[in-house]
């Protein structure tokens, strides 16, 4: 899919002699494509589910909700967590953590504010069958501290950085797309969400190049298909 997305931002950029990209600038940009797009199906999900609760929407609305959250489950997964000195460490690709589990038991997440609260509880205080835990950035604390193993979170992963690769051809100098390097990264989004990254990279390289015709076409198109998801 990388090498047709990149092959279609290129061909509307050459078209009037609107600049080219390197492939380094072209990589960072689908990289934050890529972010910018899974932000939106979020998004989207949470708008589309909460309009399936409310009733506001009655006739394609469970589709819509089972389609983007198919999209999250490609990210979706499941690692244990290293312990030390008392707390277990979150994995660096966490994007949005969903649950934390010790043997199969899900661990209650708890606010700090009400951490020593729930703690100094006799009643309420957690236990080894129904632990909690306080998150701080990237690092977690269990309760009850006898809990030092067997901990693992269920959290959305960061997509991994797509990246074109290329040689450089003899002849002509120009970047050719090399889809068998060993650094080689498609992008992890459905295919269907080809155009969507097309539109993002271009408002970046217009920006890059300020070239504010770039950036009006894909605003333009960028409306155009969020009235028709309407």
């Amino acid at each position: 899919m990388i090498n047709n997305v990149r092959n279609t931002v290129m061909y509307i950029l050459n078209k009037d002699n609107n600049g080219y990209l390197t492939p380094d600038e072209f990589n960072a940009f689908a990289r934050q494509a890529q972010l910018d797009v899974l932000e939106d199906v979020f998004y989207q999900y949470n708008k589309w589910l909460n309009k399936r609760l409310t009733k506001q929407a009655f006739s394609g609305a469970a589709d819509m909700v089972k389609q983007l959250s198919e999209v999250i489950d490609r990210f979706t997964v499941q690692n244990p967590l290293t312990y030390s000195a008392g707390i277990f460490q979150l994995p660096s690709d966490v994007y949005l953590a969903i649950d934390v589990v010790n043997s199969g038991k899900v661990v209650e997440r708890v606010e700090q504010s009400k951490a020593t609260y729930l703690l100094n509880s006799g009643f309420n205080a957690p236990t080894v069958y129904y632990p909690a835990y306080t998150q701080s950035d990237s690092t977690i604390t269990v309760y009850p501290s006898s809990i030092v193993s067997n901990v693992s979170a269920i959290y959305v992963r960061y997509p991994l950085d797509p990246k074109w690769t290329y040689y450089t051809d003899n002849q002509t100098g120009a970047a050719m797309f090399n889809l068998g390097a060993p650094d080689y990264q498609d992008f992890e989004l459905p295919y269907n969400y080809s155009n969507d990254l097309i539109l993002r990279i271009l408002k970046y390289a217009g920006m890059n190049i300020r070239e504010t015709d770039i950036i009006s076409f894909a605003n333009n198109e960028e409306s155009i298909n969020t009235n028709q998801e309407q």
